[in-house]
């Protein structure tokens, strides 16, 4: 049975707050402890309680919910909840489990919580190996956010880390199904990119979608994957 996670809901807006509170009571995965109206309470009753997540409003009374994660010695896994989708590149700058609109249905809030909870799983994961790698002839070990982008190679799987380039003799799916669930994201056939790697992304002159991670390196999104992906980065029609 996957634990019940401890959360606290973060809006000024009484009448959204008690809508998501009842959607999340609605799924049984969550365990709402606490609910803040604003900043002051928001950081109070995070810091008391300790959640796994915060389902956060990113507009309080004017102010805004990302001064909140820099006023908490250690950051849960976070949903921003809004009814806008500007700060949508600032979400995935500050590594967000997942960014929905309101108002969100049972079944987005569960893809939250499923998101949420692969965000656990990574960081409880960022200095445990995974994998063996050989880089420029030596057997490196990787951690999974050491992994920037996975493409297949006939027979093969080239990865792209931070350690270097090196090759694992697998098949692409194999390679996939070794990572947890909602780690990385899809940008062309048999091509992938780790999701805490994304730093923003735009269109170029001639309409290609561009993808820039905080590695520096600039992904092309294939025409095939533009919408999915436009869909899940902005996370516009779910």
């Amino acid at each position: 049975m996957k634990k019940v996670l401890r959360s606290i809901v973060v809006d000024d807006e009484e009448f959204c707050r008690r809508d998501l509170v009842e959607t999340l009571q609605q799924t049984s995965q969550v365990e709402v402890v606490a609910e803040a109206s604003d900043l002051r309470q928001a950081v109070v009753l995070t810091k008391t309680h300790q959640p796994d997540v915060l389902f956060l409003d990113l507009n309080l009374h004017g102010e805004s919910g990302f001064h909140l994660l820099h006023q908490l010695p250690s950051v849960p896994a976070v949903v921003a909840v809004t009814a806008f989708t500007e700060h949508a590149a600032d979400g995935f700058a500050h590594d967000f489990a997942d960014y929905i609109l309101k108002p969100a249905d049972v079944t987005r809030v569960q893809q939250a919580i499923h998101r949420a909870r692969s965000h656990i799983l990574v960081k409880s994961l960022s200095t445990k190996p995974i994998l063996n790698l050989e880089i420029n002839g030596k057997t490196r070990a990787l951690s999974i956010t050491d992994i920037h982008e996975i493409r297949s190679s006939e027979n093969y799987v080239e990865v792209y880390s931070a350690l270097g380039v090196g090759l694992i003799r697998s098949t692409f799916a194999k390679m996939i199904q070794r990572l947890p669930a909602g780690f990385c994201l899809e940008v062309g056939r048999g091509r992938v990119i780790a999701r805490h790697q994304i730093q923003t992304w735009q269109r170029d002159k001639q309409g290609h979608l561009i993808i820039n991670l905080k590695s520096g390196a600039n992904i092309f999104v294939s025409k095939r994957s533009q919408k999915q992906v436009l869909q899940d980065l902005t996370l516009l029609g779910q």
